[in-house]
């Protein structure tokens, strides 16, 4: 038995002793970045025989097994970095790897702070960790320098007239683009806009230290020859805004300086009227979807908190099509006139009598104006004006005059009105039919008494 067990226990490491010797040793690798210090590289990936084994850990270290046979190519790569490349072979316990930052380009662009043309001829200066390095921008305003891939770097530019400039940049891992904006020492800027909607505005009058100094361009801006790190008392005109008056310290790094103005509350008139050129009492006054007021008696709505621009005016009364039209407000008291259109309906006008009969050829006024005569349906159609009284009158010989009052309403319910009407009753034809009767009986009588003349006695006289 002990035999056997020693036997087995031999054949176990004679198998172990093979599969490590098929597989190879155990290689560290370490990655680190080439420069004065040693830092580790994290995250880089190796490749062992093109195949991929792994990413460095955070101490920049991987293990690998080393061949059996020939050597293998080994390759390291991180973005950023240049690729490196070596080899491994069978008795290698340890590689140690160099990566070198890649090089980049970074351009710096400089322009003119007023004019934001390019500046060519501007020296600028790049001050790296390991090196410092000059350069003129070209005719574009361009100045490029190489830079490492996630390097530090300060620029410096400078040139006649124009005051230095002096920033930070990190060059990261790619290509990398800087604008630099120099200040003329001898110039300054004012940017007019507008208080509220922060847009630029053209043609607003610039006075410095009572003095006009010009007009702002389309850009809403103002150069001006001012000196720096001075206090000026600067006034700023417009139409439609309050105007700017105040003191401003232009300092020596100021590139511009921007005046928001205001605009001026305007007082504007809204007159309602109707189509017969009445006034209109109790109209609401929308602007811009919010109700404002109502007209008074007088049909006018008097505003004061209008400012210059383009508004949207609605008028609603129950009585008259809304109207809603857009209104310009530019000058003080401006009077924004608005004709209501009566609100009409269809109605149809039907004459009756008895129990619903249709009577035609009746006469149909309203308030007075002939409105047309009923048909064979005893009706009439008629387009009248929503609320609002009227006085509806229905004539025909034979009948009595009917006038009723109705108040046309949406809420009606009904496009229908009725009117009622009663056969009048003919005295005269009456009398004279009586007279007739009376006449004809008298004729009877005297015709059958000279039918039958009256007898004076019987038998023979004397």
């Amino acid at each position: 038995m002990q035999r056997c067990g020693g036997t087995l226990f031999i054949a176990i490491f004679i198998v172990l002793v093979m599969t490590v010797t098929s597989c190879g040793a155990v290689v560290m690798i370490q990655v680190v970045e080439k420069g004065e210090f040693v830092a580790p590289v994290q995250g880089a990936l190796v490749y062992s025989n093109g195949t991929p084994i792994g990413k460095t850990d955070e101490e920049g270290l991987i293990e690998a097994l080393s061949p059996t046979g020939d050597s293998v190519p080994l390759r390291v790569e991180k973005y950023g970095y240049d690729p490196w490349e070596g080899t491994i072979g069978p008795k290698t316990d340890e590689v140690f790897v160099e990566l070198q930052r890649a090089e980049l380009s970074l351009s710096v662009h400089l322009y003119d702070a007023d004019t934001m043309d390019p500046l060519a001829g501007v020296n600028v200066t790049l001050e790296g960790e390991e090196a410092t390095t000059s350069a003129l921008s070209d005719q574009n305003g361009t100045a490029v320098f190489p830079v490492q891939a996630r390097g530090s770097y300060r620029i410096k530019a400078g040139a006649e007239q124009y005051q230095p400039v002096s920033m930070e940049v990190e060059a990261g891992i790619a290509d990398k683009e800087v604008q630099v904006v120099l200040l003329r020492g001898d110039r300054f800027s004012i940017v007019v806009k507008d208080g509220e909607s922060g847009e630029t505005l053209q043609g607003a009058r610039v006075s410095v230290e009572g003095i006009e100094k010009g007009i702002s361009d389309a850009r809403g801006i103002l150069n001006l020859p001012l000196p720096r790190d001075k206090v000026y008392l600067i006034r700023v005109v417009m139409d439609g805004y309050q105007e700017y008056y105040g003191h401003q310290i232009v300092e020596s790094d100021t590139a511009f300086l921007t005046i928001p103005l205001i605009k001026a509350p305007f007082t504007v008139f809204i007159s309602v009227s109707n189509e017969d050129a009445d006034p209109v009492d109790g109209a609401l006054v929308l602007v811009n979807g919010t109700p404002v007021g109502s007209t008074g008696s007088n049909g006018r709505l008097v505003l004061t908190n209008l400012t210059a621009g383009l508004y949207q005016v609605e008028i609603q009364h129950p009585s008259y099509v809304p109207a809603q039209h857009a209104v310009i407000v530019a000058t003080q008291g401006e009077d924004i006139a608005t004709e209501l259109k009566y609100q009409q309906e269809n109605r149809t006008i039907k004459a009756v009598e008895g129990t619903g009969n249709a009577v035609t050829g009746v006469r149909i006024s309203l308030n007075g104006k002939e409105a047309g005569i009923t048909g064979d349906t005893g009706t009439i159609a008629v387009l009248l004006r929503m609320n609002q009284n009227y006085t509806i009158t229905a004539e025909k010989d034979g009948y009595h005059a009917v006038a009723i009052e109705r108040m046309i309403s949406a809420k009606d319910g009904t496009s229908l009105i009725s009117i009622p009407m009663e056969q009048d009753f003919n005295w005269l034809f009456l009398a004279v039919a009586g007279i007739g009767m009376i006449i004809i009986v008298v004729g009877i009588l005297v015709f059958r008494r000279r039918m039958h003349p009256r007898s004076h006695g019987k038998g023979g006289g004397l």
